[in-house]
């Protein structure tokens, strides 16, 4: 009889330990020492740390996996890195996917014990960092990589209205898809009209883009670039981007209908198997049983992920070409603001499976304390105890892309065809230089884009840029046909 009523105990200590191990804290500070070693140039260490995250911690081993890709971007290895992208995309799209209103998956821990899956936010900047990696290396999938982010975002903004939410607010299109998209375009010499509706979504998207402007008028005038010029455009990712730290959130009328809504869907599927069931056993018809909604514990607060932007002084890149200033990068996309803003917008759903997690483990720990016989004033310490203890175990869910940006930005300027030496300098909010910068030899070729990346989360900066092969400058010593629609 003992034997009997302690094994449930003992399978509540066992879901306890359990709890305990998901909150792993030596992964998440290791992660996070990994991108502190980025913002501070120190791209091997960063490297190694996320190796090793990937290797040993399963849970936390995509995002390791997701940072890995922009310091291969940084290193110099954009083609691997967009290898890396691509398989982290076909990986998180064949994944299935669960209903928020119902992903009561990790009841029995948190939220830490589901497989990772990237917000909204992350789907969308992982189409738009391989565009960025493409265009840093062989340049062949760009185009359609920058269609991927744009559609994504559609797709994400209709589930969300579907939802019942503003998906045109939370999803709104994003700038830097639709423009690179537009260069793109441009750079075929012919197809104009299509670069200049991408450029005016841009600006409608972002319209503190003051360069949109020229960028409509050139290509509704049908002109890459004037005769004997090209074109350089440098793509810059600016500051340490969003990360997410544990807080603690009220509770709310409206995230406890949506617990309640969890718990009535999971009932009225329960009901539904048993139905099922009695159709083999008659009987079962006749069965006095009946299922009910367990109370909604009397909750102040839970724990949450809080999108935080790390401090960063960079707040653009000056671009410096033979010596002569020539302009500075401007943001296109604020990749914070988007992830503050879907955050907000998802945020009684986090706290609503807080709170049906509560419900369950409060059921399981009465459940287990009636098996053990305990009753009265022993049974309320053990319930009120147990479920305390359980309960207080539970971490937010932190792991996200953490070396994503917090703005990616753009300068887009014409130069003669020649050999350039263009410095990019690292500059404070007030306009001042932060650092020396970087200096690189650029090639330009009449009548083409050539692509300059800057990745500058802090004053320490990593430029990225593809030298023009032999058979590329062969390929390009013929004209272009045509540079605008009057030839």
């Amino acid at each position: 009889m003992t034997t009997r009523y302690l094994h449930p105990a003992k399978i509540l200590l066992l879901l306890v330990a359990i709890a305990h191990l998901s909150g792993c804290a030596r992964s998440v500070a290791t992660i996070s020492n990994a991108r502190q070693a980025f913002a501070v140039g120190d791209l091997t260490t960063a490297s190694v740390t996320l190796q090793e995250v990937a290797s040993n911690n399963a849970q936390v081993r995509e995002t390791a996996e997701l940072d890995m890709a922009v310091i291969e971007l940084a290193t110099g290895a954009p083609s691997k890195a967009e290898r890396r992208l691509r398989a982290m995309r076909d990986q998180f799209d064949a994944a299935k996917k669960i209903n928020p209103l119902s992903d009561t998956a990790a009841v029995l821990t948190d939220d830490n014990a589901k497989r990772f899956r990237p917000a909204g936010y992350e789907e969308v900047m992982i189409r738009t960092m391989l565009a960025i990696c493409s265009l840093a290396g062989d340049q062949v999938d760009a185009e359609s990589y920058t269609l991927q982010a744009i559609n994504r975002q559609a797709t994400l903004a209709a589930k969300a209205n579907k939802r019942g939410l503003d998906g045109g607010d939370i999803y709104q299109p994003i700038a830097i898809a639709p423009y690179l998209r537009g260069v793109l375009r441009e750079a075929t010499h012919h197809d104009y009209d299509d670069a200049s509706r991408y450029y005016q979504l841009a600006s409608t998207v972002q319209p503190d883009f003051s360069a949109a402007a020229a960028d409509i008028a050139r290509s509704k005038n049908g002109t890459h670039s004037t005769k004997g010029n090209g074109v350089l455009y440098v793509i810059s990712c600016v500051g340490r981007g969003p990360i997410l730290q544990e807080t603690t959130a009220p509770t709310t009328t409206a995230t406890l209908a949506i617990a309640s809504s969890v718990l009535n869907s999971a009932i009225n599927q329960t009901r539904h198997d048993k139905d099922h069931q009695a159709t083999e056993h008659s009987d079962a018809r006749n069965s006095q049983e009946t299922d009910e909604v367990p109370a909604l514990p009397n909750i102040a607060s839970v724990k949450v992920p809080e999108v935080v932007i790390p401090e960063s002084p960079v707040a653009s890149v000056g671009i410096i070409v033979n010596g002569e200033p020539i302009g500075k990068t401007e943001t296109l996309t604020n990749v914070a603001d988007l992830a503050i803003r879907q955050n907000q917008a998802e945020m009684p759903w986090t706290i609503a499976r807080a709170i049906v997690r509560r419900v369950t483990k409060e059921a399981t720990v009465a459940a287990v304390g009636d098996a053990m016989g305990l009753e009265g004033t022993a049974g309320s310490l053990f319930h009120f105890a147990t479920a305390s203890a359980w309960s207080g175990m539970e971490k937010a869910d932190t792991r996200c892309w953490g070396l994503l940006p917090r703005e990616i930005q753009v300068l887009r300027t014409e130069l003669p065809a020649g050999v350039h030496q263009v410095q990019v300098v690292p500059l404070g909010r007030g306009g001042g230089p932060l650092a020396g910068g970087i200096q690189q030899e650029i090639t330009i070729t009449n009548g083409r884009n050539q692509y300059l990346m800057v990745m500058a989360p802090t004053e320490k900066m990593h430029v990225v840029h593809r030298p023009r092969s032999l058979r590329d400058q062969r390929s390009d010593s013929v004209e272009p046909l045509s540079f605008s629609l009057s030839d």
